[in-house]
C-alpha cells in the first residue's frame, strides 16, 4: 500500500510536460518525419477532435518499427492510430505520484519504456516520462525526511519545555503545597492550644485533607511523566516482596475497613527474592491494592498472592470482587485522567492516574500488567516482572548473606 504524497501538488499533474499532441488523422508518413527530427520529443500523444486521448507513441519504438522492411509501403498513408499504442497508460493529473508508481510497477510496467499520457478531465495534459516520476519520487522522499527531522526537533522542544514545566511546577506547587499542609496540621490538632470556634478545627481538618490530596495529584502526575519520557531512575536492589504487600495492605486496611471490605494475603513464605526498585514497586502495588478496596462493594473481599510464573519471573496477582468493567473498557481505564462511566463508580473520588501510573512503572522494570475484568464479578490485575528479577533464592538467604 502507498503511503500518502506529502503535499497535495505532489501528484501526476506535477510529471506532465506539455508535448503538443499529434491529431489522430496524422498519417505514419508526416508523424516519421517529425519523431526523426533532432529535437524531437521521446514520445507523442494521440488525441481525437475533441482532446481526448487515443493512444501514445513512443519515439524509439517507433522508429525502431518504422524501418522493418515494407513498414513504410504499407502504413506511410494510414492513420497514426494504426501504429500507435492505444492501451498505453493513461492516468488523471490529480493521481498521487506514490499511487502512479505502484500502479506502473505493479500492473504497466511498459510504461516504463513507453512513457505514460497525463489528462486533466479527461482531456490531454501532457506525456509523463520514467525520468521525471524518478526524479520526483525522490524529492518526495526529501521532502518527507526533511519534514520528519522537522517533527523531531518540534517533538524534542517539547519534551524539553515539559521537563522544564515540570521542573518548575514540582517546585512551585510542592513548596507551597507543603507549606499549607504544615499549617493546616498544626492547626487541625491545636497545638498551640484549642479554637475558640469549633467550625475553625474542621475547615483546617478539609484544608489537611484538601493539601495531601493535590500533592499526592501532583506526585503522581510528574512520576508518570518521567516514567513515559525515560527520565526516571530505577535503583534495583534485592527486596521482600512479602514485607512489601503487607506495607500496602497496611496504608489501605483503614480504608478498607471503613468501606467493610475484607483484604487478605495469600504469599508463600518460601517465595524468592526480587531485583527491583523498593519504592516504585510499592508504589505499583499500593496503586492496584487502592483501586481494589476503593471498587470493592461492602462485604466484598480483596486478595493479593503472588507465585513464580512459567517463565520464572514473579507474578503478582491483586483480585477483588468489586464492581468490575467491560473488557473493552480496560484500555481506556490505562489511560491517564480516564475513568470509566458506570453507576457504581460514579461516586468513588480519584483523579484516573491509579492504573495508568502502575502500568508504566511495571513497564520500566520490564514487566506487563494484565488485567481480566467483568461487571458484577470482579477485577484481577496480574503484574508480571521478567525472569532476570527473580534471584534464585529466598528472602531470607538473601538477608542472612
Amino acid at each position: 500500500m502507498a503511503m500518502p504524497d506529502a503535499q497535495p501538488d505532489w501528484n501526476a499533474g506535477r510529471l506532465a510536460d506539455p508535448i503538443a499532441p499529434i491529431p489522430a488523422d496524422a498519417t505514419c508518413a508526416e508523424i516519421y518525419k517529425k519523431l526523426n527530427a533532432a529535437d524531437a520529443p521521446s514520445a507523442v500523444a494521440v488525441i481525437d477532435d475533441d482532446g481526448h486521448v487515443v493512444g501514445l507513441v513512443n519515439r524509439l519504438r517507433f522508429l525502431a518499427r518504422y524501418a522493418q522492411r515494407f513498414i513504410p509501403e504499407l502504413y506511410d498513408r494510414r492513420s497514426i492510430v494504426a501504429m500507435a499504442n492505444i492501451n498505453a497508460l493513461v492516468v488523471d493529473e490529480g493521481m498521487g505520484i506514490s499511487d502512479l508508481a505502484s500502479m506502473i510497477t505493479l500492473d504497466h510496467v511498459d510504461a516504463l519504456r513507453e512513457c505514460f499520457v497525463v489528462t486533466q478531465a479527461g482531456r490531454y495534459l501532457g506525456i509523463g516520462t520514467s525520468e521525471a516520476l524518478i526524479k520526483a519520487k525522490v524529492a518526495l522522499l526529501i521532502s518527507r525526511e526533511q519534514q520528519l527531522q522537522a517533527a523531531l526537533v518540534a517533538a524534542e522542544d517539547a519534551d524539553r519545555t515539559r521537563s522544564n514545566f515540570l521542573a518548575l511546577m514540582s517546585h512551585e506547587l510542592r513548596t507551597p503545597l507543603n507549606a499549607i499542609i504544615g499549617f493546616s496540621e498544626v492547626l487541625s490538632e491545636e497545638m498551640f492550644g484549642p479554637h475558640t470556634v469549633k467550625r475553625y478545627g474542621e475547615y483546617s481538618k478539609d484544608i489537611l485533607g484538601a493539601g495531601r490530596h493535590l500533592l499526592a495529584l501532583i506526585n503522581d502526575i510528574l512520576d508518570l511523566s518521567k516514567s513515559e519520557s525515560g527520565q526516571m531512575e530505577l535503583y534495583s536492589e534485592p527486596v521482600d516482596l512479602k514485607k512489601i504487600v503487607e506495607d500496602c495492605v497496611r496504608l489501605v486496611q483503614s480504608r478498607a475497613e471503613q468501606g467493610k471490605v475484607h483484604v487478605r494475603v495469600q504469599l508463600a513464605d518460601d517465595l524468592p527474592a526480587l531485583r527491583a526498585d523498593t519504592l516504585r514497586l510499592k508504589q505499583v502495588i499500593l496503586n492496584l491494592l487502592s483501586n481494589a478496596v476503593k471498587f470493592t462493594l461492602p462485604g466484598g473481599s480483596v486478595e493479593v498472592g503472588g507465585q513464580l510464573g512459567a517463565d520464572g519471573g514473579m507474578v503478582i496477582a491483586i483480585a477483588d470482587t468489586g464492581i468490575g468493567m467491560e473488557p473493552e473498557m480496560i484500555p481506556i481505564a490505562l489511560e491517564p485522567f480516564r475513568q470509566i462511566s458506570s453507576p457504581l463508580a460514579r461516586n468513588v473520588e480519584g483523579t484516573g492516574l491509579g492504573l495508568s501510573l502502575a502500568k508504566s512503572l511495571t513497564e520500566r522494570h520490564g514487566g506487563t500488567i494484565i488485567i481480566e475484568s467483568a461487571p458484577g464479578v470482579g477485577t484481577t490485575v496480574r503484574i508480571c516482572l521478567p525472569p532476570g528479577r527473580t534471584i534464585a533464592t529466598t528472602w531470607d538467604a538473601v538477608r542472612i548473606a
